[in-house]
């Protein structure tokens, strides 16, 4: 169960990667926050947070960037993703 659960919430973080990649912001945001409340103990919940604060700034949402930025610092203090989030890569589906 705890498979399907994070494989759902690395598919909601794909597609708003892919909204990011179409330069649609609110939508980005929108699934990212989704994946947040959604899907509270998903390994997916770093790079949700990380779309989240890049499409506050694209939004010029100051604070709600900020506050974004802020609860991923927190609760990631070494991630991968405090330069940004890379559109390119393998799928969510892939293992391999």
């Amino acid at each position: 169960m705890k498979y399907l659960v994070n494989a759902l919430a690395s598919h909601e973080v794909h597609v708003a990667k892919y909204y990011i990649k179409r330069e649609a912001w609110v939508a980005a945001a929108n699934r990212a926050k989704e994946v947040l409340k959604t899907y509270p103990e998903a390994p997916a919940l770093e790079e949700a947070l990380a779309i989240m604060v890049v499409a506050y700034d694209k939004l010029k949402l100051t604070d709600l960037r900020d506050d974004a930025q802020r609860v991923l610092t927190l609760n990631f203090p070494n991630s991968k993703y405090s330069k940004g989030v890379n559109t390119e890569g393998k799928a969510w589906y892939r293992f391999w």
